[in-house]
């Protein structure tokens, strides 16, 4: 359960860290791929939540579904509010 646990705060970290680099990219560098809200706000949110359920449903033997997509999202959630903040403070909206 502990190495769960590292896996999912390292997942999440890098969910994080992925949604303030695109916001970064789309503020300061003007890249052509980052002009999308989609590609910014909402990609790394659903590919921090799908890595996070992967590695749950792994975890979890596929015995408690509705567990796995809860702490899934809630923390893919957390994890994307708080790069974006981040990034907010830093760059400006």
């Amino acid at each position: 359960m502990t190495k769960l646990i590292l896996k999912l705060a390292v997942i999440f970290s890098v969910q994080g860290v992925l949604a303030w680099f695109f916001y970064r990219c789309r503020v300061i560098s003007h890249e052509s791929w980052a002009g999308s809200d989609f590609v910014v706000f909402v990609l790394p949110l659903v590919v921090g939540f799908a890595v996070a359920a992967g590695v749950l449903f792994y975890g979890f033997h596929r015995k408690r579904i509705a567990a796995t997509l809860g702490l899934s999202a809630a923390g893919a959630v957390v994890a994307s509010f708080v790069g974006t903040v981040v990034a907010f403070n830093l760059y400006g909206t």
